[in-house]
């Protein structure tokens, strides 16, 4: 049996098979480092775990596909998933609570010997470009690329790590993506001094943690566990330790 046949099975184990109870929530993301690594927790991660250990609530982390992880949550297998935008949330038909855990803005990207840069988004007009399926790029964002015909929306278990070595190999000029993750990715590649960041939209979207519509409970613990952590201090140690900005 091979890795991928391996895991996909462990995956399928973990949410048919765990016992249902108050005392446990089951959470799924793919990997978007250092929001939710591989090699690592992520702060995300780690800030939800810690924001239901502290109340009691056992924390199982199921790495998946992100479009997997939408619709495992919708029919509620799987409890919540991680860094979802409102918009998201509202078409997949989950419900978010009040906590903001992070805030992502649509950045550019391109191979070092492209001189494009973002300034507007008619910039973008007759170029090749890739994102990732199922990730909110924005109202103006979304509209430019769904009319687009040179668009290559990515999926499976890496689909940025497949936008960046294809862009390297000129199957598409522009890549689209939160920064931070971008860099980290291309750095986990050996491929960061292959890439540069080329501007971004000036709009900013807010993430949050998506869960069934079931568990309001459970969303309204992790908004009092998220409270906890900041006022006694260890949410910003979080964030410090991934050098990540206060928002």
């Amino acid at each position: 049996m091979s890795k991928k046949s391996v895991l996909s099975t462990i995956v399928t184990l973990i949410i048919c098979c765990f016992p249902v109870s108050a005392k446990t929530i089951h959470i799924a993301s793919d990997v978007w480092c250092p929001y939710i690594c591989d090699d690592r927790p992520g702060y995300l991660v780690e800030i939800v775990q810690r924001a239901f250990e502290i109340q009691g609530v056992q924390v199982t982390f199921v790495p998946m596909p992100f479009n997997r992880a939408l619709k495992e949550t919708q029919v509620g297998n799987i409890d919540a998933v991680l860094a979802i935008s409102k918009s998201v949330a509202v078409e997949q038909g989950l419900l978010t609570g009040e906590t903001v855990v992070g805030e992502v803005s649509n950045d550019f990207f391109t191979v070092n010997n492209n001189p494009w840069r973002y300034e507007k988004l008619s910039d973008l007009s007759s170029k090749s470009i890739a994102v990732i399926k199922g990730y909110d790029y924005g109202e103006a964002l979304e509209s430019y690329l769904s009319n687009n015909q040179q668009i290559y929306w990515a999926v499976g278990d890496k689909p940025l790590s497949m936008n960046i070595i294809r862009m390297i190999r000129g199957r598409h000029q522009i890549i689209i993506g939160n920064r931070y993750v971008i860099q980290y990715t291309a750095r986990q590649l050996k491929l960061s001094e292959k890439i540069k960041y080329a501007g971004s939209m000036p709009d900013k979207i807010s993430l949050y943690v998506g869960f069934n519509l079931n568990k309001l409970i459970k969303a309204q613990q992790f908004d009092l566990g998220v409270k906890t952590l900041k006022s006694t201090g260890e949410y910003q140690k979080i964030l410090d330790k991934y050098q990540i900005p206060s928002y």
